[in-house]
């Protein structure tokens, strides 16, 4: 029997892996939770969900409790997609499942939505962990621009140019030779995110800078970043280092925007950064 396919993979992955339901702000939700250990919640980014953490989930299960919920605007209606409204979110997670001495770990936009939670100062987490991601996105006129069109433009269009200048554009190279059989513009692995989300976190990304919040974070942080990432330039690291001048960095040789697919042991390294001794 030939090996398993990429959608293969993910299909046994999902069917085997421990659900919790619970009913977070936004409502009736269900998170992956698996492993012992430690507690280290997942946030995915923009477009892809949390379907990216597939390969990284059992890696980081074998020293961590791993808990991978969907942000709010994923897979249900969702009013409110503000930051404070996802905050709210991670805060329920956390007190829903009676968890202490919690690290998270975001990767593009998520982690941006981890940083920022740091202004909380929630005393229930103890390590901020993130991979790819800024505290202001620096985005050019034309990709404005084709924001705007794709705003008008009928949804299942517009989420299909999303994917492509999202997921697919700079990082196919990686994927090609990291995730053979994968087509990041298929519906039926990422095509599920809302376009009426994908174009609220997308206006977020225009209109905030969490600097001020980042600056406010009192627990330790771990940085990320590949120099091949060319959706999240070198300068948004560049930036969060000088906001926070004592966290843990690490740059990568050879890590593109999409490390959870491509490179998942990075995320590791990263998440044992600011482990628990």
């Amino acid at each position: 029997m030939g090996a398993l396919s990429f959608s293969d993979r993910f299909a046994d992955f999902v069917g085997q892996v421990p659900l919790r339901e619970l009913t977070l702000p936004f409502g009736p939700t269900e998170v992956w939770d698996l492993g012992e250990g430690p507690p280290l919640v997942l946030l995915h980014g923009v477009a892809a969900g949390r379907r990216v953490f597939f390969r990284t989930a059992p890696l980081l299960a074998k020293r961590f409790r791993v808990i991978v919920p969907h942000l709010r605007g994923e897979t249900e209606p969702a009013r409110d997609l503000s930051y404070e409204a996802m905050h709210d979110d991670i805060a329920a997670l956390i007190s829903l499942l009676g968890l202490a001495d919690v690290t998270l770990l975001g990767v593009s936009f998520g982690g941006n939505v981890a940083l920022s939670y740091g202004a909380r100062r929630d005393p229930r987490v103890r390590a901020i962990a993130v991979q790819g991601t800024f505290a202001r996105y620096p985005m050019r006129a034309g990709l404005r621009a084709m924001l705007k069109l794709a705003a008008i433009a009928p949804a299942p269009l517009a989420s299909w140019w999303f994917r492509r200048r999202v997921l697919h554009g700079p990082e196919s190279r990686y994927l090609r030779e990291h995730t053979p059989g994968l087509d990041v513009l298929n519906a039926d692995w990422c095509g599920k995110t809302p376009f009426r989300t994908l174009r609220a976190r997308a206006k977020l990304i225009v209109q905030s800078d969490r600097a001020e919040d980042i600056s406010r974070i009192n627990v330790p942080v771990a940085l990320g970043h590949g120099k091949p990432d060319r959706i999240v330039p070198m300068g948004c690291f560049t930036r969060l280092k000088q906001l926070c001048p004592d966290a843990q960095t690490v740059l990568w040789d050879d890590v593109p925007h999409l490390a959870p697919l491509t490179h998942p042991e990075s995320l590791v390294e990263l998440a044992r950064m600011v482990e628990p001794n």
